[in-house]
Formats: structure tokens, sequence, C-alpha cells
């Protein structure tokens, strides 16, 4: 339960966290209560025969109902507390599972976002090097067609100027 206390978002974590720690001095404090009640039954020999000792038996056993009472309704609460200690880790489980799947499939898009940049990219640099090796046989064929008119313009100067003569 502490560890998915840890995990979850840190608004709602310190909560849990203090949670936590509620129910670790609660079952503290349960496992102190559970080895008194254990070292007094083991002392319920010796303890009868101090009631014996000048006390009346009918006021020993009422006060020894009444601990009885006061010690089962404490474990009730403690029960209760429990249970609401197992429901909320089974909540916060399913809160962690819940966490857990969204941040997996966040993990798978991004991963497929990175494949189609990475896509992308490799088809904007082909794109780039179809574009310059266009542009370089553009130039070419400038090139090659001033050279024709050129020679076109040299040529008819030429006959011109012989016609002329």
């Amino acid at each position: 339960m502490d560890n998915e206390a840890r995990s979850v978002a840190p608004d709602r974590q310190k909560q849990l966290q203090n949670k936590v720690k509620e129910y670790r001095a609660d079952l503290a404090s349960l496992k102190e209560q559970l080895q008194k009640a254990r070292s007094s039954t083991s002392d319920f020999e010796s303890g009868r025969a101090e009631l014996g000792l000048g006390m009346d038996y009918a006021s020993s056993s009422s006060a020894q109902r009444d601990r009885m009472l006061s010690a089962t309704a404490k474990l009730e609460q403690s029960d209760e507390r429990l249970k609401q200690g197992k429901q909320l880790l089974a909540e916060t489980e399913d809160l962690g599972a819940g966490i857990l799947q969204n941040l997996h499939s966040q993990r798978e898009t991004i991963v497929r976002s990175r494949d189609t940049l990475h896509g992308a990219d490799d088809n904007i640099t082909k794109a780039r090097k179809i574009l310059s090796s266009m542009s370089k046989r553009m130039l070419q064929n400038k090139l090659i067609m001033f050279g024709i008119i050129g020679t076109l313009l040299a040529a008819i100067i030429l006959i011109i100027y012989f016609k002329t003569k």
C-alpha cells in the first residue's frame, strides 16, 4: 500500500501516505493490545486467585465482563478500520493499475508518433534531394538554351553580315 501511495500523483500522494501512517499506527496499537490480552489470559489463574482475596465474585465478574465488552468493542472498531484500510488499498491498487495502463497506452502513442515523424523526416530528405537535382537540371537546361540562342543569334548575324556585303 505504501508503494502504491508513492506512485500516485503528488497532490494525492501526501494524503495517502498520511493514511498509511495512520493505519500503521493503528496496527501497532492493535498488536500491542493483542499482546496485552494474551498476557492477561496467561495470567488468568493468578488473576482468579487475586479476585478471591477480598473481592466479591459478582462484582469482579461484572468488572471482567465490562472490560471484555470494552475490549470487544475496541476490536470491532479496529476490525472496521482494517476493513476500511483494505478497501482503500484495493481502490488504490485499482487506481494504480489504471494509471499504469494509461501510461502504457501513452507510451505506445508516443512511440508510434516518433516512428511516423522519422518516416516523414526520411520523406522530406528524399524530396529535398529530388528538388536539388531538379534545380541542377533546370540550370543545365537554361545554360544549354542560352547557348543555342547565342549560337543562333551569331549565325543570323553572320548570315546578315555576309548577305549585306
